[in-house]
């Protein structure tokens, strides 16, 4: 079985991809560090091109940039958009293409991309993307039902990642491998028949 991780060089995506192998599966990363870029179209084709099958999709490559609405450049946000949910759409449209039906795709959000008021300052490019990616889930899973794709996501909070010290949220984060035994579970079987949802991973309880 193939897994692609995007973004899976470290953080969440390195602990996913530890999560998958152990679970039998052959996993590959889908990363400027592997020499593909999630936001571009040929770029995306190329590495999908290379696969003669397809099981498991994980859309968890991200980028945060922090700024201020007033302070924040057109470029940046652009670049967060373009990384954040142009990515997930592409590589997503490629798996659709390749799949098989029984495949899973695993969305990473973020409970900043909740509907409510969880939200941080500086921070509306991302929160623009995730809320845009959960959105982009319900609307896969539409799509995925009647050909046998499954479509899901997962919301975490803060991660104990760069990325979430770069947040510098002062909440207890997750552990990367917390989040990815659930987005493990989402792309197996084991959550079957499951479409759809966008299961939020709150604050742990420790102690």
């Amino acid at each position: 079985m193939i897994a692609v991780v995007t973004g899976g060089s470290r953080g969440i995506g390195a602990a996913v991809i530890q999560e998958m192998t152990a679970r039998g599966y052959e996993c590959r990363d889908l990363s400027r560090s592997s020499g593909f870029d999630v936001g571009d179209e040929a770029s995306v084709n190329r590495f999908f091109g290379e696969l003669e099958r397809l099981d498991v999709l994980v859309n968890n490559a991200a980028i945060l940039e922090l700024a201020s609405i007033v302070d924040m450049k057109v470029e940046t946000w652009d670049e967060v958009i373009r990384v954040d949910l142009r990515g997930a759409f592409l590589c997503s449209q490629a798996a659709f293409r390749l799949m098989q039906p029984g495949g899973t795709i695993v969305n990473v959000s973020s409970l900043s991309g909740v509907a409510g008021a969880d939200k941080f300052p500086k921070m509306s490019a991302y929160v623009a993307a995730k809320s845009g990616l959960a959105g982009l889930t319900e609307a896969m899973a539409v799509e995925g039902r009647p050909v046998g794709i499954r479509v899901n996501a997962v919301s975490p909070a803060s991660v104990d990642t760069d990325m979430g010290r770069l947040a510098g949220i002062g909440q207890e984060p997750l552990s990367p491998g917390e989040v990815a035994r659930v987005i493990a579970w989402l792309a197996s079987p084991d959550s079957a028949p499951l479409p759809g949802a966008n299961m939020r991973i709150d604050p742990p309880a420790r102690g």
